[in-house]
């Protein structure tokens, strides 16, 4: 008898979204996090748009996008010597307000009905807490911190120490559940205790985003009044003493600015108000409102993603330097690809293979990630300003614009990356068989839309308006484009696919450009909008594709009989 299905250490954004949606796949789930509740000082601040898909899946992603910076406030990103003084180069983006407009506009480059969003750690989290527990499967603690797990045959044994809070008393538990999954961060616990350790590079010092950081949160709301350029909402200022980024949190004066310390450099008060008024250039009152400390120049990987009944998530699967936004994305794409198949291995659905795939497909989406983030570190954190741009006159100005011209293609290739947030692939995963020929392109600012078995399922926009992606189903889709659809001859080979898989959405779009765009009359996409196979015949190659899709490799593999959801 366990306690519950799944338990999660770690109760940060990929924890509670892993919680979320297990809660709605009808995963018992229990979470622990030594905090005493979410985020009070801002951390992550940009959704990608594959990150919003997955709140789309899970009913959140207007919520999220609702919240952060207001409605019209355009989050450009914006480089200048002070945020008083020169501005060099920026980067134009589409307020909230009109971001999904502009990425239907822009559907060759961003084809997502999710484009990415500007909004703190601070402002998701709760959104995230509220819809983990408004699933009755679902606990979330607080003030609770998992000292200890053992593995068995069929479980995972868990001692917890919960403080003492208004609503209980201290106390120890031990729990019994299916599995365990560590999503508590760069130091995590549970990683130590699995004796698993990080790969890569540490501690890679450059310029700026490559030695120890100083975080600090503030409110200026004089900033906009002193600032004689537009709003931004990542500051990034180049000045001749030192390097600050500073990021709008809400647009209406609270901000977060990151500096990097010198070797001899303390983060006291003092030396906080100094860098702060450096980064603004001008004389203006502020109130601090906290801070950290953490240390930029990171990529790292762990050496394994699971052992056992226990899986790694988020910064405790991998550490990043955060430009391009990439650490906490990656970790919520880590959760949507784990989430359906804990489903199937708690409900008895899983072959041999759907667990072992997990480490098969996100540790080479984190070593690509990583790689992306640390170009864009170099590609920032060695750039040399010469001290000519902080002249005045004729030579002060054409060293600016030099700068700027850098600065803009740079701006361009650290925040339009459609291929990063949507290109992801699996094709070299267990559970699919791969296609012959080469695959589209994996780079960062282009996405070229692919159905290739392993790749996200590409987005369509359909001819009533609405998104192809809310047409498929929590489970397995079967999506057919062929004219005909399906009829009777088919219903074999559907119902041996229904005694496999956990559930089965079989979805019908007739559209000339949705045929064009997946290049077969039958795809079967995953939970986690992935191709696992297509084809144009439901015949023995489907049944195999089907089999291998949920992780059974071999004839005697056996299956529980699932639900089927018809939506012709």
């Amino acid at each position: 008898m366990v306690d519950c299905d799944v338990v999660i250490v770690g109760g940060g954004p990929v924890g509670l979204f892993l919680a979320a949606e297990l809660g709605q796949r009808g995963i018992s789930t229990e979470v622990f996090d030594a905090k005493s509740g979410t985020s009070t000082h801002p951390a992550a601040n940009a959704n990608s748009a594959r990150t919003m898909e997955h709140f789309r899946r899970i009913g959140i992603s207007e919520r999220v996008r609702a919240l952060g910076l207001p409605s019209d406030y355009a989050p450009d990103i914006a480089y200048f010597t002070s945020i008083a003084g020169h501005e060099l180069a920026r980067l134009h983006q589409p307020a909230s307000r009109d971001a999904v407009e502009w990425a239907k506009a822009h559907s060759f480059t961003w084809a997502t009905p999710e484009p990415p969003h500007r909004c703190s750690q601070l402002y998701v989290e709760p959104v995230l807490l509220e819809a983990a527990r408004n699933n009755a499967l679902c606990r979330v603690h607080f003030d609770a911190r998992v000292v200890e797990f053992s593995q068995g045959y069929d479980s995972v044994t868990a001692t917890v120490e919960l403080a003492a809070t208004p609503e209980r008393d201290a106390e120890t538990r031990t729990l019994k559940a299916r599995y365990l999954i560590g999503c508590d961060g760069p130091r995590s616990f549970v990683r130590k205790s699995l004796g698993v350790r990080y790969e890569g590079v540490s501690g890679e010092k450059r310029e700026f985003m490559g030695g120890q950081m100083d975080a600090v949160y503030f409110y200026a709301p004089d900033i906009y009044t002193v600032s004689p350029h537009a709003p931004a909402w990542q500051y990034w200022t180049f000045s001749a003493r030192q390097r600050a980024l500073i990021i709008a949190v809400d647009g209406k004066g609270h901000f977060i600015m990151n500096v990097q310390m010198r070797e001899d450099e303390l983060p006291d008060e003092d030396s906080v108000r100094r860098r702060i008024a450096e980064a603004i250039g001008a004389d203006i009152p502020f109130e601090l409102k906290s801070g950290s400390t953490w240390t930029a120049g990171f990529t790292l990987v762990a050496e394994k993603f699971a052992a056992g009944r226990v899986f790694l998530a988020g910064d405790a699967a991998h550490l990043f330097t955060p430009t391009g936004g990439l650490g906490y994305n990656t970790g919520i794409d880590d959760a949507a690809n784990l989430a359906w198949k804990l489903e199937a291995m708690v409900k008895g659905f899983a072959g041999a293979e759907l667990g072992a795939s997990y480490e098969a497909e996100r540790r080479p989406a984190a070593l690509r990630n990583t790689a992306f983030a640390r170009g864009f570190a170099d590609s920032i954190g060695h750039l040399q300003v010469p001290a000519e741009a902080y002249a005045d006159g004729s030579p002060g100005n054409a060293a600016r614009e030099a700068v700027g011209d850098y600065l803009k293609f740079h701006a361009t290739a650290e925040f339009v990356i459609p291929g990063v947030h949507l290109g992801t692939r699996y094709e070299t995963s267990p559970l699919v068989e791969a296609e012959a020929g080469a695959g589209s392109p994996d780079t960062a600012n282009l996405y070229v839309p692919c159905a290739r078995a392993g790749h996200r399922a590409p987005h369509a926009w359909l001819a009533d308006g609405g998104s192809l992606y809310d047409r498929l189903g929590s489970g397995f889709t079967l999506l057919c484009t062929a004219p005909a659809g399906i009829d009777a001859s088919h219903d074999e080979a559907l119902q041996r696919a229904a005694a496999t898989l956990t559930q089965l959405a079989i979805v019908h779009i007739s559209e000339a450009a949705v045929a064009d765009l997946y290049k077969a009359h039958f795809v079967l996409i995953r939970p986690d909008q992935h191709v696992a196979w297509r084809g144009n015949a439901l015949n023995s190659e489907f049944d195999a594709a089907v089999r291998r899709a949920i992780g059974h490799v071999s004839g005697t593999d056996s299956a529980a009989c699932p639900s089927m959801a018809m939506a012709l």
